[in-house]
């Protein structure tokens, strides 16, 4: 896979779809980390109402992003089949907020595996804009049947 990639290739590795498929492209991977870059779009659905008049990315969808960055980097791997199989948080450790996200910066994610057992895997990761850190944290998830 040459890099970086978009969405395109990105839909078939991981189930989520617009609006909450949050990555827009792949910028790094070399099988044991991965970066990824979401554009944070004015008319995103998480804007409205959060909050009026100074729009604010959610720190929970900062959470969701690196989280996806991480499924994808498993994914990539070749450890899962999504058609089967989801990769599903487990945990949260070690979150910290740094910065607020505005409308039009570029989220900039890298994630890197930290440990995997068999169905259980280990990571962490962090996000920048403009170089400048907006959260880091450690988090586990674990692969689970569709169903």
């Amino acid at each position: 896979m040459q890099l970086p990639f978009g969405q395109d290739i990105i839909e078939k590795f991981l189930p989520h779809r617009r609006p909450m498929l949050m990555l827009d492209r792949v910028s790094q991977y070399d099988g044991k980390s991965i970066t990824t870059e979401i554009d944070v779009r004015p008319d995103a659905f998480f804007f409205a109402g959060h909050f009026d008049g100074n729009p604010i990315m959610p720190g929970v969808i900062i959470m969701e992003c690196i989280g996806q960055t991480g499924a994808l980097l498993v994914a990539l791997g070749g450890d899962f089949d999504t058609k089967t199989h989801l990769l599903a948080f487990t945990g949260f450790e070690k979150t910290r907020f740094r910065r607020f996200v505005k409308p039009n910066e570029t989220l900039c994610v890298y994630c890197e595996l930290v440990k995997a057992r068999k169905h259980l895997y280990k990571f962490s990761g962090h996000a920048k804009v403009g170089g400048e850190l907006v959260m880091n944290l450690d988090f586990s998830a674990a692969l689970t049947p569709k169903t």
